[in-house]
């Protein structure tokens, strides 16, 4: 096994080969520098293109899925490309790692949460939203128990969160109280990954999220009970809407920093390893003292 990844750089293995010194900016032209690895169970991290396609016969595609995406009803069309040209998206992602803004520019139909829901099982090979809000509504009893026994001040800041339920809350609503109560629990504040406005200032809003770098933002309606929107912003760009409920922006938000190839927010550290870990089970080794004390907690 001593020079088993020479091997595969000899047969150009994409993961080996995107950091070979050769490969590196004259900046970064040191082997423990910059290093392009899977680091959150990532089963499909930087794919070999597919027998007989080219960077440039993809780029092809690419432009044709700018196209389709303009037509109505042609999502079986576009689910196809976008299977077809996942390898030319990584190696773009993963080795030119360009701005937001020009990524959405260049691949729009990613940014819609079908396609974030296939890109995310090709990259882990796991069901992104089936399988997160299964796993939140499994542990929802006991984190409740758990959230209830909690005294002090920071029992009090959960039961604030938790009397925001009505006597019987439908289970988006569960799921959003329950989520901002990990978040209290773990130490993490709130308004880090959500922002909420009203739908009367859109001015300040335009202006606000312009400025964030990863952010969840709900519009609050005067004319109805819930949010009228609900999406995410990374780079100051509005790149997913409409998404309901606070719960399911987490689930994709998540889904974006795999599809994207993005670090989590350092003051968001916890609950991004909830959602990894505990809610997906992808990389269960590596956890932190925090998230192993709630774990033994919930299979008490």
């Amino acid at each position: 096994m001593s020079n088993y990844r020479t091997k595969l750089r000899a047969y150009g293995v994409p993961e080996v080969m995107c950091n070979s010194l050769r490969r590196k900016s004259p900046a970064n032209q040191k082997s423990a520098k910059n290093v392009k690895k899977p680091k959150r169970a990532e089963v499909n991290y930087l794919p070999p293109y597919p027998a007989g396609e080219t960077e440039e016969s993809l780029e092809q595609e690419r432009i044709q899925l700018l196209t389709e995406i303009q037509k109505r009803d042609n999502n079986k069309v576009i689910k196809e490309i976008m299977c077809n040209t996942f390898a030319h998206r990584r190696n773009e992602i993963v080795n030119q790692m360009p701005s937001i803004e020009e990524f959405h520019a260049r691949w729009p139909a990613l940014f819609e949460a079908s396609q974030i829901e296939e890109e995310f099982h090709r990259i882990t090979t796991l069901h992104l939203e089936a399988k997160f809000m299964a796993k939140l509504d499994e542990y929802t009893p006991r984190l409740m128990t758990i959230f209830q026994a909690k005294g002090g001040a920071m029992g009090l800041r959960l039961q604030a969160i938790l009397l925001k339920a009505p006597t019987n809350p439908d289970v988006n609503l569960m799921r959003d109280l329950i989520i901002q109560c990990l978040m209290v629990y773990l130490g993490e504040s709130l308004n880090d990954l959500l922002k909420e406005f009203d739908d009367a200032d859109e001015e300040r809003m335009s202006e606000d999220l312009a400025a964030q770098k990863m952010k969840i933002y709900s519009i609050m309606s005067s004319s109805a009970e819930g949010p009228s929107d609900v999406g995410v912003v990374i780079e100051g760009v509005k790149v997913l809407t409409t998404l309901g409920t606070f719960a399911r922006a987490c689930c994709m938000l998540l889904g974006l920093t795999y599809a994207l190839n993005l670090a989590y927010p350092k003051e968001l550290r916890y609950t991004f390893e909830i959602f990894q870990t505990l809610l997906l089970e992808l990389d269960c080794s590596k956890q932190s003292p925090k998230l192993h004390t709630l774990k033994s907690k919930l299979l008490d």
